[in-house]
This record gives C-alpha cells, structure tokens and sequence, in this order.
C-alpha cells in the first residue's frame, strides 16, 4: 500500500537512498500502460521521490544559515580547587575589566557558558573579535588561579573578500602579490574553482585587520597590473551540520556517542596510544577512498541540494532567515540640519478629525532658545560699548569748551 509518513533520519550512503527511493516508486499503485504515457508515469515517480524524500531537521536549517565568530577558550589550571573558580558570569566580568583597564575597547561579551572544563567567551561584533584576536593584553590570572587562553586557529569566512574577473592571463603568484602589496594583512589567496566555464577569474582571500577590511570594501576596488579591478564581500554557502568524532553528516559532536576517529583513515583515537595516519582517506558517508566531506562524494552531493531546497523554502515560508553579523553602529551626533524646527500650529485652521497641530521639539526649543540668548547677548555689548563711546566724546566735548572760555 501507499506509505503514509515519509521516512525519517539520514542515510548513511547513496546506494541505501536510491534504494529507497526505488522502494517507494515501486510502492506506487500500478496503473495501465494504455491509461497512462511513460511521460507521465517519469512525472509521478519524480514527484514521489520528491515528497517522499527525508526532510532535514530545523536545527540543521538553523545552523546552515547562522554565521557566528569562533569563540575563545579559558583553561583553568589543573591543580586550581573546584569551588575557588568564579562562575561564567563573574569570569567574564573580570576579564573584561582586566583588558579595558589595560587600554583594550570592546563591548561586553555575546557569549558566556562552559564547553566541558573549559570557559567559552564569544563576541558578535567583527571589530570586537579583531581586537580580541589581535590583542595580547589578555589576562594570565583570574582570581588568583592561573588560566591560558585559547584564541581561534582559523579566519572565519566573515573576514574574507574576492576580487572578481581578474583575467585570466594572469599568474596567480603574480595576483598574489598584487593583492599583498595593497593589503598587508591579506592571507590564503586562492582562485576559486567554478564548474563551469568563465572568461575570468575570481580570487578569495582572507584580510586579518579589521581595519584593512573596512578599508578596502569601501574603495570597492583593488589595482592588480594595470586594471583596478572590483572586491566585493565573500558570501559563504549554507553550512554543512557534521559531527567532528565521527565525521558524518546530520549531526554535531556534542550529540555523538561515537569514539573519536581520525579525520582521514577514519581510526579509532586513544588518549593512550599514539596514532600514526596511514594517510589513505576514507569516507565516513560511503566508504569511499575520498575525505569525508569531499565535496565530489555523492552522499555530500545530495545534502547539500536538500538542504538548498529546504533552506530556500524555510525562509519563503518565513520559518528562518540568514543572519549576519553585527556591524559596529556608528557614533550619533546632533546636528541642527538633521532636526529642524516644525511648522509653527495655526489654531485658527479647522482641521478635520481633531488632528493634533504640530508642536516644535523640545530639541528645536532648545536651539532657539539658546539663539535668542545669544543675539540678546552681542545686542548687551554693542550697546554697552556705544554708551561708553558716547560718555567719552561728551567728556572731550566739555574739556574743549572749557579750554575756549579761559582763553576768552
């Protein structure tokens, strides 16, 4: 009969979901070939494998949309006592007074909690995490207790730009170059691979300074030779949820019940042995002697189209949206121009529906109020300094008449 629910959980490989694709075709109720055309019976089985395929949960949805910072990691020292370590809040307290008081400007932390024996500190902001990262005034005690801090390894992709159609006559050492000597900090300069078949280049690359960063994406343009060619953002694809111990996909370490492989050979891992790779990689999701998140392995291949499809009809459907990260608001100024006093109310003017009359701001009051002073107050002193003119003149007036009756 016709299966009612569609089927839940990941397959492990391609065979597995073509074989149960074909499982639910065949389920299909048979029809007549007069009755139907094989165009129709190829429409209907494309349709049912579309409605019965599996749906990819709303947390992998979640994840594949969300673009947050690496967080940084606070090591307590191992012989520290339990009880004397502060909570995460009181932590986090602490290092941020320890590093503003040494001159280091962020705003407070977005992420505060514990990862394990390990305290987890975040920032939501690029220009707090370029400081943080940057910065070597971080503490090296926390009441007392010695700790390390742990910063990311990697440049998330929120810090990476492109240049587009750079031609493609020219070597890439040379782009490299070119790009290094307008952009100090520019790291991991690499042509991006297309499936398809393009006239020009474009090359990604990492840029560590924030500054450099903001610099750069406001020129909006970068000389390479003798073209100035446009840079533009880097817009990552949606995130794959794989676990990290075991390497499959659907999943995050956190919820994995599996030892810890390595992620070429796929061996188990022991605190107590020593693992020497035999570097022949191995696919978690196939077997396949391919890494297990090559993007050329067709179980990876198909996730990445359904949770394209799913992704795309979550945010039409409003159920999620992308989020990017929070820019630094710039710093408000008041400017007269920007609030300018409303039209004075005509109470004599029959309005309709009893519409309230406009009323001046108690910041145009302000201004004006402090104008008028002002006018009042240059008023005070040319008039100050008419009258002493005037005194003065009187004064010689009378000095000269006197003079000309004792010369009479």
């Amino acid at each position: 009969g016709r299966r009612k629910y569609p089927r839940k959980g990941i397959d492990n490989n391609a065979q597995k979901l073509s074989h149960n694709v074909q499982q639910d075709i065949n389920l299909q109720p048979q029809q007549s070939s007069s009755s139907m055309s094989s165009g129709e019976r190829q429409h209907q089985g494309i349709n049912q494998t579309t409605t019965n395929r599996k749906r990819i949960s709303f947390n992998q949805l979640k994840h594949a949309v969300s673009s947050n910072l690496p967080c940084f990691f606070i090591e307590f020292s191992s012989d520290a006592d339990r009880h004397s370590i502060p909570t995460a809040l009181h932590a986090s307290d602490l290092i941020l007074k320890e590093l503003q008081s040494k001159g280091v400007l962020i705003n407070k932390f977005t992420l505060v909690g514990w990862a394990g024996k390990k305290f987890k500190l975040g920032a939501n902001n690029k220009e707090d995490y370029a400081t943080l990262v940057g910065s070597d005034k971080w503490p090296t005690k926390i009441n007392g207790i010695d700790i390390v801090v742990m910063k990311p390894k990697y440049i998330p992709d929120s810090f990476a730009l492109v240049v587009r159609y750079v031609p493609r006559e020219l070597d890439e050492n040379f782009v490299s170059n070119e790009i290094q000597r307008t952009i100090a900090s520019a790291d991991r300069i690499k042509r991006i691979h297309y499936s398809y078949q393009r006239r020009t280049d474009d090359y990604r690359f990492d840029v560590k300074d924030c500054s450099e960063y903001n610099a750069v994406l406001q020129l909006g343009r970068i000389a390479i030779g003798h073209s100035g060619l446009s840079i533009t953002k880097f817009y990552p694809g949606n995130r794959l949820t794989y676990c990290t111990k075991c390497w499959c996909i659907g999943h995050l370490r956190n919820k994995c019940n599996s030892v810890n492989k390595c992620r070429i050979c796929l061996e188990n891992l022991s605190v107590d042995t020593l693992h020497m790779c035999k570097n022949e990689p191995k696919c978690a999701q196939c077997d396949g002697n391919h890494h297990s998140l090559d993007s050329q392995c067709q179980v990876i291949k198909e996730y990445k189209d359904e949770l394209k499809k799913d992704v795309e009809d979550a945010i039409q459907k409003g159920l999620s949206q992308r989020f990017s990260l929070q820019e630094k608001s710039p710093t408000f100024e008041l400017r007269e121009q920007d609030f300018p006093p409303l039209a004075a109310s005509d109470n004599h003017s029959n309005k309709k529906w009893n519409i309230a009359q406009s009323r001046t701001t108690v910041e145009s009051n302000f201004l004006r109020t402090s104008d008028t002073e002002k006018a009042i107050e240059s008023i005070n002193d040319n008039l100050t300094k008419l009258i002493d003119s005037n005194q003065r003149l009187e004064n010689k007036v009378d000095l000269l008449s006197s003079n000309i009756k004792i010369h009479r």
